[in-house]
């Protein structure tokens, strides 16, 4: 199959760079290291119950929680969400680098002269970018998994293993991986520049923060159906994104284009 010649021959070319992958790990480590710190050090805090008044309002369904276990658990919430960048911005430098850098090495033309379809090759690439940082986020979320079954208490333990999160990572960590990898390349045939292409790429990250910050903020508590629901319009999106970077694509003018 096409698509797998692709996805092996970039995965080797990945491996082959320590550099690239040496990229993959600070971010992750930084997103694990954070909100175990700060279990660690409110754990014993008590916390008065008007501080979590605006939490027990919205989720109803809690209010048999102490107050500082919801408050860790939506503090928890938003560094899982920050967890969730993670898919998107570690493939962006691969992502970028697998159009634009091929063809500053010259080793893109041999590859647009074989027959192979132009979302084959998109898809190859892709979903070679994306596994490294996949494969990285899960790492992640075990190690984050282990830390708080040691510091935090069943009740906040419980909420990061819950249903809602497991479909996070398990299902919508290798969505946004590869909306961030498809959006990286369509920019990419249209940029000479893998920072400008990687900055335009990135911006998919803004709205993850915002979903964070809007929780935490206690507009709306996140659960399982709307986790499902983000699934489906994240599937619909990588689909289409796809279509695009294809249709963007144009492989008989895109060299021409890059002189």
């Amino acid at each position: 199959m096409r698509v797998l010649a692709v996805f092996e021959k970039e995965i080797l070319e990945i491996v082959k760079n320590r550099l690239l992958l040496f990229s993959l790990v600070p971010l992750p480590l930084i997103f694990v290291a954070i909100p175990l710190v700060m279990i660690y050090v409110t754990r014993n805090q008590p916390v008065k119950p008007g501080e979590a008044q605006l939490y027990y309002q919205m989720a109803p369904n809690l209010a048999h929680l102490p107050p500082s276990d919801l408050v860790q658990m939506v503090m928890l919430g938003q560094f899982l969400f920050m967890l969730l960048i993670v898919p998107v911005l570690a493939p962006m430098t691969i992502a970028t680098f697998s159009i634009i850098g091929e063809k500053q090495a010259r080793s893109l033309e041999p590859l647009l002269a074989t027959p192979i379809r132009t979302w084959e090759l998109l898809l190859g690439k892709s979903l070679a970018a994306t596994l490294p940082a996949v494969i990285a986020t899960w790492l992640s979320y075990g190690l984050l998994v282990a830390g708080m079954a040691v510091l935090a208490s069943p009740v906040v333990f419980a909420s990061a293993v819950s249903g809602m999160w497991l479909l996070a990572i398990l299902i919508i960590v290798p969505l946004l991986a590869i909306l961030g990898v498809n959006l990286g390349i369509m920019v990419s045939s249209r940029f000479n520049d893998t920072r400008v292409a990687q900055q335009i790429g990135s911006l998919v990250v803004l709205p993850l923060v915002g979903l964070g910050i809007v929780q935490t903020m206690g507009k709306i508590m996140y659960d399982l159906p709307m986790f499902a629901a983000g699934a489906v319009v994240l599937a619909a999106l990588d689909a289409g994104v796809l279509m695009a970077a294809a249709k963007l694509f144009q492989r008989e003018t895109i060299l021409t284009r890059w002189k």
